[in-house]
Protein backbone atom coordinates (compact mmCIF):
# COMPACT_ATOMS: atom_id res chain seq x y z
CA UNK A 1 0.00 0.00 0.00
CA UNK A 2 1.39 3.57 -0.81
CA UNK A 3 1.59 5.66 2.38
CA UNK A 4 4.55 7.90 1.06
CA UNK A 5 4.97 9.87 -1.55
CA UNK A 6 8.12 11.97 -3.47
CA UNK A 7 7.17 16.06 -4.14
CA UNK A 8 9.99 17.85 -4.96
CA UNK A 9 9.45 19.59 -8.42
CA UNK A 10 6.82 22.12 -8.59
CA UNK A 11 3.97 21.24 -10.52
CA UNK A 12 2.90 24.68 -11.98
CA UNK A 13 5.13 27.75 -12.09
CA UNK A 14 3.36 29.46 -9.01
CA UNK A 15 2.69 27.51 -5.71
CA UNK A 16 2.11 28.75 -2.05
CA UNK A 17 4.90 29.73 -0.62
CA UNK A 18 4.75 27.62 2.23
CA UNK A 19 5.39 24.82 0.35
CA UNK A 20 8.69 22.86 0.57
CA UNK A 21 10.09 19.96 -2.00
CA UNK A 22 9.56 16.75 -0.12
CA UNK A 23 11.36 13.40 -1.15
CA UNK A 24 9.96 11.29 1.10
CA UNK A 25 6.54 12.91 2.32
CA UNK A 26 3.71 11.10 4.95
CA UNK A 27 0.34 11.72 5.57
CA UNK A 28 -0.45 13.66 8.03
CA UNK A 29 2.03 16.76 6.87
CA UNK A 30 1.54 19.37 4.09
CA UNK A 31 0.69 18.12 0.40
CA UNK A 32 0.58 20.76 -3.10
CA UNK A 33 -2.68 19.78 -4.88
CA UNK A 34 -4.44 20.54 -8.23
CA UNK A 35 -7.98 21.89 -8.24
CA UNK A 36 -10.40 23.32 -9.80
CA UNK A 37 -11.98 26.78 -7.92
CA UNK A 38 -14.31 29.20 -10.08
CA UNK A 39 -13.39 27.44 -13.07
CA UNK A 40 -9.50 27.74 -12.65
CA UNK A 41 -6.74 25.97 -11.61
CA UNK A 42 -5.37 26.31 -8.41
CA UNK A 43 -2.96 25.15 -6.58
CA UNK A 44 -2.71 24.56 -2.78
CA UNK A 45 -0.77 23.38 0.21
CA UNK A 46 -3.23 21.07 2.28
CA UNK A 47 -2.86 18.64 4.88
CA UNK A 48 -2.68 14.99 4.03
CA UNK A 49 -5.34 13.28 5.74
CA UNK A 50 -9.19 14.21 4.93
CA UNK A 51 -10.89 16.14 7.12
CA UNK A 52 -14.58 16.78 6.74
CA UNK A 53 -16.30 19.75 8.71
CA UNK A 54 -18.47 17.40 10.83
CA UNK A 55 -15.37 15.08 11.91
CA UNK A 56 -14.23 15.95 15.45
CA UNK A 57 -12.12 13.10 16.60
CA UNK A 58 -8.89 14.02 13.90
CA UNK A 59 -6.93 11.19 14.81
CA UNK A 60 -9.80 9.09 12.25
CA UNK A 61 -8.78 11.11 9.30
CA UNK A 62 -7.83 8.87 6.68
CA UNK A 63 -5.28 9.06 3.91
CA UNK A 64 -6.38 6.97 1.53
CA UNK A 65 -9.70 5.56 -0.47
CA UNK A 66 -10.65 2.85 -1.92
CA UNK A 67 -12.02 3.60 -6.02
CA UNK A 68 -14.53 0.64 -5.14
CA UNK A 69 -16.44 2.17 -2.07
CA UNK A 70 -16.31 6.01 -3.02
CA UNK A 71 -20.54 6.20 -3.72
CA UNK A 72 -21.01 4.20 -0.43
CA UNK A 73 -18.94 6.03 2.13
CA UNK A 74 -20.81 9.36 3.74
CA UNK A 75 -17.15 10.98 4.38
CA UNK A 76 -16.44 10.25 0.31
CA UNK A 77 -19.83 10.80 -1.18
CA UNK A 78 -20.12 14.27 -1.35
CA UNK A 79 -16.06 15.55 -1.87
CA UNK A 80 -16.68 12.87 -4.89
CA UNK A 81 -19.32 14.82 -6.78
CA UNK A 82 -17.99 18.11 -5.91
CA UNK A 83 -14.15 18.36 -4.48
CA UNK A 84 -11.74 16.14 -7.00
CA UNK A 85 -8.16 17.18 -7.27
CA UNK A 86 -4.74 15.82 -8.24
CA UNK A 87 -1.66 15.02 -6.36
CA UNK A 88 1.08 16.00 -8.57
CA UNK A 89 3.75 13.74 -7.27
CA UNK A 90 7.73 12.69 -8.79
CA UNK A 91 6.88 9.38 -7.83
CA UNK A 92 5.79 7.13 -4.88
CA UNK A 93 6.40 4.43 -2.59
CA UNK A 94 5.03 0.88 -2.15
CA UNK A 95 6.77 -1.96 0.31
CA UNK A 96 7.05 -5.35 -0.97
CA UNK A 97 6.96 -8.01 1.51
CA UNK A 98 9.34 -9.91 1.47
CA UNK A 99 9.58 -13.18 4.28
CA UNK A 100 9.76 -11.29 7.34
CA UNK A 101 10.75 -8.32 6.21
CA UNK A 102 9.10 -5.29 3.97
CA UNK A 103 11.27 -3.66 0.99
CA UNK A 104 10.29 -0.50 -0.01
CA UNK A 105 10.14 0.46 -3.77
CA UNK A 106 10.20 3.67 -5.84
CA UNK A 107 7.54 3.87 -8.71
CA UNK A 108 7.43 6.77 -11.10
CA UNK A 109 8.03 7.35 -14.88
CA UNK A 110 10.72 7.44 -17.03
CA UNK A 111 10.26 11.34 -17.50
CA UNK A 112 8.20 13.82 -15.57
CA UNK A 113 5.67 13.33 -12.82
CA UNK A 114 2.81 11.73 -11.86
CA UNK A 115 -0.96 12.94 -11.34
CA UNK A 116 -2.67 11.08 -8.69
CA UNK A 117 -6.67 10.88 -8.29
CA UNK A 118 -7.53 12.73 -5.07
CA UNK A 119 -10.39 14.48 -3.25
CA UNK A 120 -10.42 17.69 -0.76
CA UNK A 121 -12.72 19.09 1.90
CA UNK A 122 -12.59 21.96 4.18
CA UNK A 123 -12.78 22.21 7.85
CA UNK A 124 -13.76 25.50 9.19
CA UNK A 125 -13.04 26.90 13.05
CA UNK A 126 -14.46 28.34 15.21
CA UNK A 127 -12.89 32.04 14.37
CA UNK A 128 -13.86 32.04 10.50
CA UNK A 129 -10.50 30.81 9.91
CA UNK A 130 -10.22 27.16 8.02
CA UNK A 131 -7.67 24.36 6.81
CA UNK A 132 -8.04 22.31 3.16
CA UNK A 133 -7.24 18.65 3.16
CA UNK A 134 -7.13 15.49 0.98
CA UNK A 135 -7.12 12.03 0.66
CA UNK A 136 -5.46 9.71 -2.19
CA UNK A 137 -7.71 7.24 -4.02
CA UNK A 138 -6.39 3.41 -4.45
CA UNK A 139 -7.64 0.93 -6.71
CA UNK A 140 -6.75 -2.58 -7.31
CA UNK A 141 -3.03 -2.66 -8.78
CA UNK A 142 -2.08 -3.32 -12.33
CA UNK A 143 1.10 -3.16 -14.64
CA UNK A 144 4.27 -2.24 -12.14
CA UNK A 145 2.54 -1.54 -9.43
CA UNK A 146 0.99 -5.21 -9.12
CA UNK A 147 4.40 -7.09 -9.21
CA UNK A 148 4.79 -5.44 -5.49
CA UNK A 149 1.24 -5.73 -3.57
CA UNK A 150 -2.49 -5.64 -4.43
CA UNK A 151 -3.48 -1.66 -4.44
CA UNK A 152 -2.16 0.93 -5.84
CA UNK A 153 -3.05 5.04 -5.94
CA UNK A 154 -4.71 5.77 -9.28
CA UNK A 155 -2.67 7.43 -12.06
CA UNK A 156 -4.42 9.26 -14.76
CA UNK A 157 -3.63 9.96 -17.98
CA UNK A 158 -3.77 14.01 -19.33
CA UNK A 159 -7.21 13.13 -20.46
CA UNK A 160 -8.68 11.18 -17.55
CA UNK A 161 -6.73 14.14 -15.75
CA UNK A 162 -9.18 16.56 -17.54
CA UNK A 163 -12.36 14.55 -17.17
CA UNK A 164 -11.34 13.79 -13.29
CA UNK A 165 -11.21 18.07 -12.81
CA UNK A 166 -13.84 18.92 -15.12
CA UNK A 167 -16.90 20.01 -12.99
CA UNK A 168 -19.42 18.98 -15.90
CA UNK A 169 -18.56 14.98 -15.49
CA UNK A 170 -21.16 13.03 -14.40
CA UNK A 171 -21.04 11.25 -11.42
CA UNK A 172 -21.99 7.86 -12.70
CA UNK A 173 -18.77 8.60 -14.76
CA UNK A 174 -15.90 9.08 -11.93
CA UNK A 175 -16.04 5.44 -10.60
CA UNK A 176 -15.41 3.57 -13.50
CA UNK A 177 -12.89 6.77 -14.69
CA UNK A 178 -10.96 5.33 -11.23
CA UNK A 179 -11.70 1.67 -11.70
CA UNK A 180 -10.53 1.83 -15.41
CA UNK A 181 -7.28 4.05 -15.45
CA UNK A 182 -3.95 2.05 -16.10
CA UNK A 183 -1.45 2.60 -14.28
CA UNK A 184 0.91 5.15 -15.46
CA UNK A 185 3.95 3.99 -13.95
CA UNK A 186 6.60 3.17 -16.43
CA UNK A 187 9.75 2.47 -14.12
CA UNK A 188 10.71 1.19 -10.41
CA UNK A 189 12.95 0.41 -8.44
CA UNK A 190 14.54 -0.89 -4.58
CA UNK A 191 15.40 1.82 -2.57
CA UNK A 192 16.98 1.92 1.01
CA UNK A 193 14.94 0.77 3.83
CA UNK A 194 15.55 3.75 5.89
CA UNK A 195 12.95 5.14 3.85
CA UNK A 196 10.06 2.88 6.00
CA UNK A 197 11.17 6.14 8.33
CA UNK A 198 9.53 9.42 7.71
CA UNK A 199 12.22 11.05 9.41
CA UNK A 200 14.17 10.35 6.50
CA UNK A 201 14.81 12.55 4.41
CA UNK A 202 16.88 14.66 1.10
CA UNK A 203 16.82 13.49 -2.36
CA UNK A 204 18.80 10.15 -1.36
CA UNK A 205 15.44 8.42 -0.79
CA UNK A 206 14.80 8.34 -4.71
CA UNK A 207 17.86 6.64 -5.07
CA UNK A 208 18.12 3.29 -6.30
CA UNK A 209 19.70 0.39 -4.36
CA UNK A 210 19.05 -2.50 -7.04
CA UNK A 211 17.85 -3.44 -10.56
CA UNK A 212 15.26 -0.89 -12.29
CA UNK A 213 12.34 -2.50 -13.17
CA UNK A 214 10.75 -1.16 -16.63
CA UNK A 215 6.84 -1.88 -18.02
CA UNK A 216 8.27 -3.93 -20.62
CA UNK A 217 10.68 -6.60 -18.96
CA UNK A 218 9.62 -9.78 -18.62
CA UNK A 219 8.22 -10.90 -15.28
CA UNK A 220 10.98 -12.80 -13.25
Amino acid sequence: MTGRIAQFNAPVAEVPQSWQPNWNLSPGNRVLILRKLDNRLDCADVLWNLTPGWLRDLSRAPFSAQAEFLHDKPMFREPLVQRRCLLPVDGFYIWQQQGQRKQPWYLRQEQGGLALAGLWERYALDDGEYWDSCVLITAPAKGLPARLGERMPVTLNRAEQAIWLAAATAPSALQPLLLNADSQVRLMYPVNPAVSSPATQGPQCCNPTGHAVRLDDPIP
